[in-house]
């Protein structure tokens, strides 16, 4: 009985070692190969959902830059878009980031870079997108202005709006929009589109005149946006890696891409606070109506 259970034991040991080995097997093995065939190492940043802050982007951004072992950054775009400043402040961050370390950065779009992605893309050295993704669409929305007082005022509800200044309440939807609202919320999307539209035409090198031609809130394919000038190769993400392998790194080693681990969920909620900034809105703060109809409130010019 004793022998059978020095035999368990001896198999239990053996099959812990091996548990713990395999992994660090695997790892000697990976910097063998790192050290005898060493690789490019690109860092990889994924935007794949509506931009609500810059925080997240902007962090990753920093890291890889500021990283020597990381020779380029991919940004790999299936994104619609967010809000104005926060995408502002990514491109920002890009031009600031390459004048402190100067680094080559590219973007791919498989199905979808438009608005504010679009205007991130063209913050980077080089657009490679796919023949039947959805590009552009640059353009400038203060989202859907609803109201609610001929509703009210069927229903005999009153309402008393108590604010100071005539434009304080002009995103308020419980009260009637004036036409000097109305004319001030529209100068102030036609703004940030012009400041959209001046940025491309840096970027991208378009003359301005034509910008009804590429902007004015189109979309077009990958294909009809390589014939504008939008993007500058029709691919897929291995095109974009070659052009970085080839043409930018000038190297036959393989490219190693790096990715940062992506927040949970519950990260993003308990966290969303100290992460996101405070987006340019119409949200009065100080109404009383303010947290009952801040999800209507609470609107900024968007990409």
């Amino acid at each position: 009985m004793s022998k059978v259970s020095d035999t368990l034991k001896n198999i239990f040991w053996v099959l812990l070692i091996i548990q713990f080995a395999v992994p660090v097997f695997k790892g000697l093995k990976k910097q063998w190969s790192d050290h005898v065939e060493p690789k490019n190492k690109v860092g990889m940043i994924v935007m794949s959902s509506v931009i609500t802050s810059s925080a997240r982007y902007n962090k990753q951004l920093k890291e890889f830059f500021k990283d020597n072992e990381i020779k380029a950054i991919l940004i790999k775009m299936d994104c619609p878009g967010g809000a104005a400043g926060s995408t502002q402040a990514i491109c920002q961050e890009i031009i600031n980031l390459k004048k402190q370390y100067p680094k080559p950065i590219v973007s791919y779009s498989e199905n979808l870079c438009a608005s504010g992605a679009y205007q991130v893309a063209a913050n980077t050295d080089y657009i490679v997108a796919s023949g039947s993704s959805l590009v552009g669409s640059i353009g400038a929305k203060l989202g859907t202005q609803m109201r609610f007082k001929k509703l009210l005022d069927a229903y005999n509800v009153e309402t008393v709006d108590i604010s100071s200044g005539s434009y304080k309440n002009s995103c308020d939807p419980l009260a009637e929009i004036t036409k000097q609202q109305k004319d001030m919320l529209q100068q102030l999307t036609d703004d940030c589109y012009e400041q959209f539209v001046a940025d491309i035409v840096r970027c991208r090198h378009l003359s301005v005149d034509q910008k009804d031609v590429w902007a004015n809130g189109k979309i077009f394919t990958g294909h009809q946006a390589f014939g504008l000038k939008l993007i500058d190769e029709i691919g897929n993400q291995t095109t974009a890696l070659d052009y970085i392998k080839k043409q930018i790194l000038h190297s036959d080693r393989e490219i190693e891409l790096i990715k940062k681990a992506q927040p949970s969920i519950l990260q993003k909620i308990m966290h969303s606070d100290d992460e996101s900034d405070d987006e340019l809105g119409c949200n009065v703060s100080t109404s009383i109506w303010g947290s009952l109809f801040s999800f209507l409130q609470k609107q900024s010019v968007s990409f």
